[in-house]
């Protein structure tokens, strides 16, 4: 670097040396003669010399430290970060051992250099004046200095160690000039832009979006991803963290489009989604965005952290980095730290020549580099909290953006996301709260995440919300079945006779129940006809790559119930059975597909209505068709699968041809934990029935 100069030896032991070739040759004769060496007599004369002009000799660290106070090196090694030895306080030699450690880490050239580096302006001229002239600094800096060790006690004086000094000769001025000046203005960072951007990427992609081949959104899609967006203005940066966001499981991909999976953003606290993003800002490969190697945006941030609360000027504060790590420079000033600058986790002026840490981005880093998470706490009070919201009659939904994300999608499940700035803008309408109804949300906490609880809903909504409550099961599909039982007769009527359904071929079988005997898909078709159909919630799981994370869980729960061990994991194993139940019911072909692919996998259904139950049954033995019973004997302590054909049922038991036996049993119908129509015909033959 330039401006540097490296020295192989002390100042002092350099002018001896100067000293020692510049002896007059009368005077080397004459010391041939004598018992005193070169070396000696040099130094005698450099101390004479000393003594005549009054020039302080040189004192070293060791010396200097001999002369503070317990409590001084005590300060010095809390200020510098230096171990203390365990019993020092036990004597002479307690007090030996650590001297001997501080001397050994505060004479480290890298830990000196970097102390030094991180000084302000002010305190580095101190010490250049007091080393050259030997001029003390005001009493302020010369605690603040005392402190670090920088300057210690000489008797009733101050003085510099000489390791200090060479450290300053070994840099010129423009070196440790990191420190802008006062007049320099840096621009305003929204306070938590990264964790809000990355929110806005969350709550855009609830409603999905369509994605391409290799992963990222289409183009049209990544316009809605910065519409009206004021935290993403660059499609690089909305890439990015869409990529990060994918990377740590809280985006799934089905179908090439790619969905908010709320259930992994909301089994977190707030902050997690912010820590872990900016982790893999700093750990994963990111060449595709043109950014430095991972070391290299680590090394920065490291420094960077070191130097909270300093702004620093870039080139030069980059050229001393280079001098410790072979950093990246080109790519690090012109695409890091940009990027840092539009995630507010630096402060930058207009040409980004000078920079300080945000108090967001001393956060992240004092959490991802210190492993602190308690230091933090009070900085993500804001995300913790909900704050009010304004619904407009004209169902316009306002509310602000720095609040906690879990609440802010749950809004975006409810409504079109209109606009992303200080305040969220969100629009409601008939259709967003069914497809909200679609994806799960009960009918009855509707009204309560728009705000019921805390104030009086426009008329239109209420209006728009007890319609729903009328008119959602009107018709209820029962897809494992093909049965679609109508809330009146009149209704079922209309179901055979509305022409938009003609390709499902309807039959009735009792007055509200109509049997599906053609190929078209009820729930969708019902819904294009205008009806609204009971929804049921389905489970967010694919079997493509992106998603064996969620089948190898399920696998492993599987393991853990066969091998006995489930005692611990009651309450996930219950809603591990009910998610797969979701599952079955509505997508029956993606259900054995999982099924197939983890052949241990026999956790079987949650438990149906006795109702259900009977009426799945009557239906297999009046259409001779098998089915696949979740049964419980008497004597066993868990489930067992039964694949039957159902002939009648009689009080409280069923009688079916077992085809495990091969014989016809009876099996107690409050026994029957589930049952699954086959799409197998069944057969009874007229042998005697045996109880089961």
């Amino acid at each position: 670097m330039s401006g540097r100069t490296h020295h192989s030896e002390t100042p002092v032991k350099a002018r001896q040396g100067r000293l020692h070739t510049s002896i007059d040759p009368g005077i080397q004769h004459a010391l041939r003669f004598s018992r005193v060496s070169k070396t000696a007599f040099c130094e005698r004369l450099f101390d004479r010399l000393y003594t005549v002009l009054r020039v302080p000799m040189p004192r070293t660290h060791f010396q200097l430290l001999s002369n503070c106070s317990d409590e001084q090196l005590r300060t010095i090694c809390e200020h510098r970060h230096l171990p203390i030895p365990i019993r020092w306080e036990e004597g002479a030699e307690g007090r030996m051992r650590l001297l001997k450690t501080m001397v050994f880490h505060l004479e480290d050239h890298k830990r000196l250099s970097g102390t030094l580096a991180d000084l302000d302006t002010e305190s580095l001229v101190a010490l250049k004046h007091l080393a050259a002239e030997g001029a003390l600094p005001t009493p302020a800096l010369l605690q603040a200095l005392s402190d670090l060790g920088l300057v210690l006690p000489d008797g009733p004086s101050w003085a510099m160690a000489e390791r200090v000094a060479d450290a300053l000769d070994d840099f010129d001025d423009g070196d440790f000039s990191f420190q802008a000046p006062p007049e320099v203005k840096l621009r305003h960072a929204e306070p938590f832009r990264f964790s809000l951007a990355l929110t806005s990427v969350l709550l855009r992609c609830v409603a999905g979006l369509r994605v391409l081949k290799g992963g990222l959104p289409a183009k049209k899609e990544l316009g809605l991803l910065m519409q009206r967006n004021a935290m993403l203005h660059e499609e690089q940066d909305a890439t990015l963290l869409f990529t990060l966001l994918h990377r740590l499981g809280l985006l799934w991909n089905r179908d090439g489009r790619v969905e908010t999976l709320l259930p992994a953003v909301t089994s977190h606290p707030p902050r997690w989604v912010a820590e872990r993003a900016f982790a893999s800002l700093l750990e994963h490969d990111l060449k595709a965005w043109g950014m430095p190697p991972a070391e290299d945006r680590l090394f920065l941030m490291q420094h960077l952290l070191e130097r909270r609360g300093q702004t620093l000027a870039v080139q030069p504060f980059l050229a001393f980095l280079e001098t410790l790590h072979p950093l990246d420079e080109e790519r690090t000033r012109t695409v890091f730290l940009p990027f840092l600058g539009r995630m507010g986790i630096i402060h930058g002026d207009g040409a980004l020549a000078h920079l300080r840490l945000t108090e967001h981005g001393e956060a992240l880093a004092h959490e991802y580099l210190l492993r602190d998470l308690k230091g933090t706490a009070a900085h993500w009070l804001p995300l913790e909290q909900e704050e009010p919201m304004i619904m407009q009659p004209t169902l316009e939904l306002l509310t602000p953006l720095l609040q906690n994300p879990h609440r802010l999608l749950q809004l975006a499940q409810l409504a079109e996301v209109e606009a992303l700035d200080a305040m969220g803008t969100f629009r409601v309408s008939h259709a967003t709260l069914v497809r909200a109804l679609d994806s799960g949300v009960p009918l009855e906490e509707l009204g309560q995440r728009l705000g019921a609880a805390t104030q009086t809903l426009p008329q239109p909504l209420l209006q728009l919300l007890e319609d729903l409550s009328r008119r959602v099961g009107e018709v209820e599909v029962h897809q494992g079945v093909k049965l679609i039982r109508a809330r009146t007769a009149q209704l079922a009527d209309e179901l055979k006779l509305r022409p938009e359904l003609g390709p499902l071929k309807l039959a009735s079988i009792s007055d509200t129940v109509v049997e599906v005997r053609g190929d078209g898909n009820a729930h969708a078709l019902l819904k294009q006809a205008g009806f609204m159909p009971k929804p049921g919630r389905f489970l967010a799981l694919s079997v493509d790559s992106d998603e064996k994370l969620y089948l190898w869980a399920l696998a492993a729960l599987a393991f853990v119930d066969e091998k006995g061990m489930n005692h611990h994991l009651e309450p996930v194993q219950q809603m591990v059975r009910s998610a797969l139940q979701r599952l079955h019911d509505e997508d029956p072909s993606l259900y054995q597909e999982v099924q197939r692919r983890i052949p241990m996998l026999h956790l079987g259904g949650e438990d149906q209505l006795a109702e259900e139950v009977q009426r799945i049954l009557e239906y297999a033995a009046g259409h001779t068709l098998m089915v696949e019973l979740t049964y419980l004997p008497p004597a066993a302590h868990r489930t067992q699968l039964r694949r039957v054909s159902p002939r009648t049922i009689h009080e409280d038991h069923l009688l079916a041809f077992c085809h495990l036996h091969q014989e016809e049993m009876a099996f107690r119908v409050t026994r029957i934990q589930g049952v699954k129509l086959l799409n197998e015909r069944g057969w009874t033959p007229a042998n005697h029935s045996q109880a089961g």
